[in-house]
C-alpha cells in the first residue's frame, strides 16, 4: 500500500510508495525543505498601488528569467528533452496568464493589497475552481499552479527559485522532499542526482515521467516519507519496487547491492542485442519505435534498438515564443527528422495546444473556449494549423512520414483534416513543390469518445495510435498529480482492457495499423497483453526499448492469447494484476521486481 510504514527487527524502516522510473540506489539522502513562505496582508495607500503592480511584474520577469537559464543548461548539459523544455514552457506562460497575473493585478489596485497577498488570495480563488470540476485534466493543473505561484512568490522576496538547490543537493545523493516542481527535478538532474524520493506525486506527473526518462530511479507517493528521513541518513531506494529504506542494515546493503550489479549486467546484455527484430518465437512480428521531443533525439532511439518514430511531439517549436514559427522553419526541422530516420517512418502529431500548453502569441479568437485544445484548437485557428499542414507535406519528400491526429472526438475532425490536406496539397502543387504522393493520416485514440466510435474512425484512417496516458486518465476518471488516487491508475483496469480490445477490434476489421504511444507501451509487464490483443507497433521511451524488445522475442503470441482469454474473464483490476504478476515471475523472473513476486501464483 502507498506510504504504509514498516519496521523489520534489525532491518532498515521500509516506506512504499509508487515506483516510477526503476533502478536501485544505495545512497546518502539529501533533504530539499521548502520552508513554508510567511507572508502578511499588507493594506496599502493609495497612491503606493501602481508602485506594488510594477514590483509584481518585476517579480514575473525574475522568475521567467530563472527558467529562462534553466532551458539553457539543460541544452548545454544534452539533457533537453522537447517535452521537458514544454513543461517549463508551460510555467514561463502561467506566469504572464491573465487568470493567474491579471486577477492579482486587479486584488492590488481594487482591495489595496501588497502583492504577496494578492497572489496568495488568487491562487486559493483558481484552486477553489479547479477543484469543483469534473475534468481531471484541469484538477491537475493544481499543482502547476501552485509551483509558479511559488517562484513567484520566492521572486517578490528577492530570493534566488534555484539557488538553494545546489547548496542542499550534491552530486550522487538521493533527493528526499515532500514535492519537487518539474524546473526543479531538471535543475537537480543536471548535477546529477542518484534518485528521487518524494512524499506527494503520482505515476503520470511532470515529475514522474521526466525522472523515468532521463533514467533517474525515482519513487513518488511515499507517505510520511519526510518525518522519517533526515538529511544525510543512509537509505536504499527501489524505484522498481517503489520502496525506500531507512537506515538499511548492512545484510539489506549487501542485498540491494547484488541486485543492483545484476540489473546494470542485464540491461547491458540487453542492449547487445538491439539489432535483433522484435518477433515472437511463433512468428508474430511487432514493431517497436520511439518517442521523440526534439530533432536531436533521433540517434538515441536507433541507438536503443528503434524502427522508426512513433510519435513526435511538435509543440516544442510554438511554445515560448512571441511570434509563431514560419511555414519555413518547421520544414527545416521535420525534413531533419524525417531524413534522418529514413526510410523508417516518422509519425508526426500535429500541434497538441491548449490546456496546459498556452501560445504567448495572442490568439484569442482560439483560446476563448473552455476545453478547446489540439485538433478543436487548430481547426478554429486555420492560419496556424494551414502553415504547419503545409510545412508537413513539403517535407514529406524527405522521409517517410505519417500525420497523426491528437485528441480526436468526432469523425468529423478527421474528414476536415483531410478535406484541408486535399486543398493545400493543391497549392502545393500549383507552386511546384514536391510530396510524398501519399502520406498516412492516422487518429490518437485518447479520449474515451475516440474510442467508443472506433469502429467508425478506422474506416476514416490510415491507422490509430493509442495515446494511454490521457486515455486511463479520462476513462477512470482520474488526476495526475492526486497521490491519494494512485491505486486508481491501473492500465489492467477491466474497463481499460476492454477500451482497448474495443479499438483494436475496430481497427483489424478495417485493416489498419494500430499502435500505442503512452506509458503503457514502454512497460514490460504490459507486454503480453498489447501482443495479446494484435497492437502492430509499440513506441515508447528509448530506453525502454531493450527490454520491451526481450518480452517479446521470448513470448509465443499463443501463449499471450490464452493469458489475454483468462484475464478478459476477471472482474477485478487486482486479481488481473496479481495474475500478470504471477505470470512474469513464471516465464520472466530476470525482468520482474521482488514485489511482483509476491503476487498470488494464479498463473501456475
Amino acid at each position: 500500500m502507498t506510504g504504509m510504514t514498516q519496521l523489520n527487527r534489525n532491518l532498515g524502516m521500509v516506506l512504499r510508495g509508487v515506483g516510477v522510473s526503476p533502478g536501485i540506489v544505495l545512497g546518502v539522502a539529501a533533504r530539499m525543505d521548502r520552508e513554508d513562505v510567511q507572508i502578511e496582508r499588507v493594506h496599502l495607500p493609495t497612491g503606493l498601488l501602481e508602485a506594488e503592480v510594477s514590483r509584481l511584474g518585476d517579480a514575473v520577469n525574475r522568475a521567467a528569467l530563472q527558467l529562462d537559464e534553466l532551458q539553457r543548461s539543460l541544452v548545454e548539459s544534452d539533457l533537453a528533452e522537447g517535452e521537458h523544455l514544454g513543461v517549463l514552457n508551460a510555467h514561463k506562460v502561467m506566469l504572464r496568464d491573465p487568470m493567474l497575473l491579471g486577477e492579482a493585478e486587479q486584488r492590488i489596485r481594487t482591495q489595496c493589497l501588497n502583492a504577496e497577498w494578492a497572489i496568495h488570495e488568487t491562487v486559493q480563488h483558481i484552486q477553489e475552481i479547479f477543484a469543483r470540476m469534473e475534468d481531471p485534466f484541469f484538477r491537475e493543473r493544481v499543482s502547476d499552479i501552485q509551483h509558479v505561484a511559488g517562484m513567484l512568490m520566492r521572486a517578490l522576496l528577492g530570493e534566488d527559485d534555484g539557488a538553494d538547490l545546489g547548496m542542499s543537493v550534491r552530486p550522487g545523493e538521493v533527493v528526499v522532499a515532500s514535492s519537487l516542481s518539474p524546473a526543479e527535478t531538471l535543475s537537480l538532474a543536471r548535477l546529477p542526482v542518484a534518485g528521487f524520493a518524494l512524499e506527494d506525486g503520482t505515476a503520470t506527473s511532470h515529475t514522474a515521467i521526466i525522472a523515468h526518462s532521463l533514467g533517474i530511479p525515482a519513487v513518488v507517493g511515499v507517505g510520511r516519507l519526510t518525518e522519517h528521513v533526515g538529511n544525510g541518513e543512509n537509505i536504499i531506494l527501489d524505484g522498481a519496487e517503489g520502496e525506500v529504506i531507512v537506515h538499511p542494515s548492512q545484510d539489506e546493503e549487501l542485498v540491494y547491492g547484488r541486485r543492483a550489479r545484476r540489473a546494470r549486467a542485464f540491461l547491458k546484455a540487453l542492449r547487445q542485442n538491439r539489432e535483433l527484430p522484435a518477433v515472437t518465437p511463433d512468428g508474430y512480428g511487432l514493431v517497436l519505435r520511439g518517442n521523440l521531443d526534439i530533432a536531436e533525439g533521433c540517434a538515441r532511439i536507433a541507438d536503443a534498438g528503434g524502427t522508426g518514430i512513433g510519435l513526435f511531439r511538435t509543440e516544442f517549436l510554438f511554445l515560448d515564443r512571441t511570434t509563431l514559427p514560419s511555414e519555413d522553419e518547421q520544414y527545416a526541422t521535420y525534413s531533419q527528422v524525417l531524413a534522418a530516420t529514413a526510410p523508417e517512418p516518422v509519425t508526426i502529431r500535429t500541434l497538441d495546444i491548449g490546456g496546459d500548453k498556452l501560445l504567448r502569441v495572442e490568439r484569442p479568437e482560439a483560446a476563448a473556449a473552455l476545453g478547446l485544445r489540439a485538433i478543436r484548437y487548430c481547426l478554429k485557428d486555420r492560419a496556424l494549423f494551414d502553415t504547419q499542414l503545409r510545412a508537413l507535406l513539403r517535407a514529406s519528400a524527405h522521409g517517410n512520414l505519417r500525420v497523426l491526429i491528437p485528441f480526436v472526438t468526432s469523425l468529423g475532425e478527421v474528414k476536415a483534416v483531410r478535406k484541408i490536406l486535399g486543398e493545400l496539397r493543391a497549392q502545393l502543387q500549383s507552386e511546384g513543390r514536391p510530396m510524398a504522393p501519399e502520406i498516412p493520416l492516422g487518429a490518437m485514440i485518447e479520449t474515451p469518445a475516440a474510442a467508443l466510435i472506433s469502429d467508425l474512425l478506422a474506416g476514416a484512417v490510415d491507422f490509430f495510435s493509442v495515446g494511454t496516458n490521457d486515455l486511463i486518465q479520462y476513462t477512470l476518471a482520474i488526476s495526475r498529480d492526486e497521490t491519494a488516487g494512485e491505486y486508481l491508475y491501473n492500465p489492467l483496469h477491466p474497463a481499460m482492457l476492454r477500451t482497448l480490445q474495443m479499438v483494436a477490434r475496430a481497427g483489424r476489421s478495417a485493416g489498419i495499423d494500430i499502435s500505442m504511444c503512452g506509458e503503457m507501451a514502454g512497460d514490460p509487464r504490459y507486454v503480453l497483453v498489447l501482443l495479446a490483443l494484435g497492437f502492430h507497433e509499440l513506441s515508447m521511451t528509448a530506453s525502454s526499448i531493450p527490454a520491451v524488445k526481450e518480452v517479446v522475442r521470448r513470448t509465443p503470441r499463443s501463449d499471450a492469447l490464452v493469458l489475454l482469454q483468462k484475464i478478459m474473464n476477471m472482474s477485478s483490476a487486482e486479481e488481473i494484476a496479481d495474475y500478470v504478476d504471477s505470470y512474469m515471475v513464471e516465464h520472466f523472473s530476470d525482468l520482474v521486481t521482488p514485489r511482483m513476486r509476491e503476487a498470488p501464483r494464479y498463473a501456475r
